[in-house]
């Protein structure tokens, strides 16, 4: 997680979408299946976990070329949504003919995610005309996968208009940072040990004493100056949504904090009553809601078009909301939260 690549797809105003590329471990990752067409196809290949925010055709339609490169290579793929997930891939899948394919050359596990937060998981494989197989009863847990670096996967029930919206939240797993410099105090040197020092501490057993050559140590004082646990990094992708306080709410609750937010940022400031209508944000909304993440970066994508050429503006804006919201203290921020909320309830009122 430490070493993902993010790519956002569309840039400022194309299809909405996020390619996530794990450095360590070769796995890639995709937020929104907009148009698509701009990966190459090797590294689309890499993407065998997918997920969606919404199926509006600006986040799905590229489904199909996901599908199509990897239609020779037999691979299971895995792919999450909001309900009625499963009927929207059986749909999607069943709209070719599949006639000179081998018996579940495509196997689809598909993961909808249900109004109250469990998650449903079926099989879709050509061999069963991509009926959907239950593979289990709805299940609620605190994230939707784990991935091959320990990093985990969370999702975040939001509204837009009348329809679920999912966000979700990449986290990488803590680490155990070594202290170089203190190892002169103990009369120390880099060794081998280190590494099964740390892997002692993440696997166990704990305490007791820790031997390094011909001496040993308390593993308690070893830890405390030797060892510094580091918070994993973390990435929030959010599109699609009203600003209200349900859906903050709802992000709060699933996600508490987050280093880096990928947040839509439909209109200016000056068009909030464009937002309200579209249930989408403004460059200030995404500014308070990557501010309530207590995100130290804010990346926005999914300006609207009627700017033409000016996307520019929208960036230059909430970069500017972004730093001053950023800047106050904590009452502060929830005077400015509750200020744009007043706002908006006005202008639905």
């Amino acid at each position: 997680m430490s070493e993902l690549s993010v790519e956002v797809l569309g840039g400022l105003q194309g299809d909405p979408g996020v390619y996530a590329f794990q450095k360590t471990t070769g796995e890639a990752l995709l937020f929104d299946l907009g148009s698509i067409d701009q990966i190459q196809q090797r590294d689309l290949m890499k993407a065998r976990h997918v997920f969606v925010s919404h199926t509006h055709m600006d986040h799905f339609m590229g489904f199909d070329r996901w599908l199509r490169v990897n239609i020779p290579h037999k691979r299971l793929l895995k792919i999450w949504g909001p309900a009625p997930f499963f009927e929207r891939v059986q749909a999607k899948l069943r709209s070719y003919a599949w006639n000179l394919i081998e018996p579940d050359q495509l196997r689809f596990e598909v993961h909808e995610i249900c109004e109250d937060g469990s998650v449903r998981k079926a099989m879709l494989r050509n061999s069963q005309d991509f009926a959907i197989e239950l593979d289990s009863e709805a299940q609620t847990t605190d994230h939707l996968v784990q991935l091959a670096d320990g990093a985990v996967v969370s999702a975040a029930q939001l509204r837009h208009v009348n329809i679920a919206s999912i966000a979700y939240k990449v986290k990488g797993p803590d680490r155990q940072r070594f202290l170089h410099d203190n190892l002169s105090a103990l009369n120390l040197t880099s060794g081998s040990w280190i590494s099964e020092l740390q892997s002692r501490v993440n696997h166990g057993p704990k305490g007791g004493d820790f031997k390094i050559g011909e001496k040993s140590f308390a593993m308690d004082e070893l830890v405390t100056k030797l060892l510094r646990l580091e918070t994993g990094p973390s990435l929030v992708y959010l599109t699609d949504l009203s600003f209200d306080r349900h859906n903050l709410a709802s992000l709060k609750k699933a996600f508490q904090t987050t280093q880096k937010v990928i947040c839509e940022s439909s209109f200016l400031d000056a068009d909030r009553n464009r937002a309200v209508a579209k249930a989408h944000l403004t460059t200030r909304q995404a500014a308070l809601i990557a501010m309530s993440l207590d995100a130290r970066e804010l990346q926005i994508f999914h300006v609207s078009t009627i700017y033409g050429q000016g996307a520019e503006t929208s960036l230059a804006e909430a970069k500017t909301f972004f730093e001053e919201y950023s800047q106050l203290s904590a009452n502060d921020k929830e005077r400015a939260l509750e200020a744009e909320f007043l706002e908006v309830e006005k202008l639905k009122a």
